[in-house]
């Protein structure tokens, strides 16, 4: 389930995106989108493509604020997914630079790490505050961490944001794995072994 991986280019930077690799956050999310529409007094259909196209603008920070009310309510009952402790162990003891790359907003993101003991883990956190869009928030992180595109590891479970950030170049790792260890394990196992 990788891409773009090539032997000679060793990946210096691991990039996990939040929901749906660290933690699963048990969010209505089509509630919240119906809530953010209200807000704006238009029908918003992808709080995504929401964020995206208002970045920097008041609608954006409302519905952020909003939005992270209720992610804030969420990560309260959130778990660590399977495997997480033992794979942040492994990622730092190959001295790659682990980061965050997430939708959610940077609070959300930094009380859920430091709650659950993993902050010591990450190097930094970017989030939708700071680049509106997955695609954008790897191009950040290229820039700020100074690897080429091939030296950085970005593990998503959405398919959207593997396919648009495989544009970039990236190695580009589809996490699909429900809260079972055993699988959770086989996935990490092939994550790991990408970094070999």
């Amino acid at each position: 389930m990788a891409n773009n991986i090539e032997k000679d280019q060793k990946v210096k930077v691991v990039a996990l995106d939040f929901d749906g690799v660290i933690t699963s956050l048990d969010i209505d999310w089509k509630a919240a989108i119906h809530q953010a529409s209200d807000l704006v007094g238009y029908d918003v259909r992808s709080l995504i493509l929401f964020y995206e196209i208002n970045f920097g603008k008041l609608n954006f920070q409302k519905v952020s604020a909003e939005i992270e009310k209720l992610e804030l309510e969420a990560i309260k009952k959130a778990p660590v997914l399977p495997c997480v402790n033992e794979v942040m162990l492994k990622l730092s003891e190959k001295h790659v630079e682990i980061h965050i790359v997430s939708m959610q907003s940077y609070r959300v993101v930094k009380e859920f790490l430091d709650q659950h003991g993993l902050s010591s883990y990450f190097k930094g956190i970017i989030t939708r505050e700071k680049c509106p869009s997955k695609k954008a928030q790897v191009e950040c992180l290229i820039k700020k961490t100074g690897c080429s595109p091939s030296q950085l590891l970005l593990v998503d479970d959405n398919k959207r944001n593997i396919s648009l950030c495989s544009e970039l170049g990236v190695v580009c790792f589809l996490f699909q794995v429900k809260q079972n260890s055993k699988d959770a394990k086989k996935i990490w196992d092939k994550i790991i072994e990408l970094l070999e």
